[in-house]
């Protein structure tokens, strides 16, 4: 997904990856969370909040429904 079009600035950590990549996000910060519909999103915002993130937020209802500006590649 990330590949064909994103969030200007968002960065890619895959769901399966995101406990080992923790280090790269601040905790303090707020995030937020997309994918495709929002559900894998949903997961990775539980998990944020097990690790002590506080400011998660789950984009609903991800790309498929994203009206915002995008990035792609060329």
């Amino acid at each position: 997904e990330y590949a064909f079009h994103r969030i200007p600035g968002a960065i890619s950590i895959p769901l399966g990856d995101l406990e080992n990549r923790l280090n790269e996000l601040d905790p303090d910060q707020e995030i937020q969370v997309v994918c495709r519909t929002g559900t894998r999103s949903d997961l990775a915002c539980q998990l944020l909040s097990e690790k002590g993130f506080k400011h998660v937020k789950n984009v609903v209802p991800g790309m498929s429904g994203w009206t915002g500006p995008i990035e792609k590649n060329q």
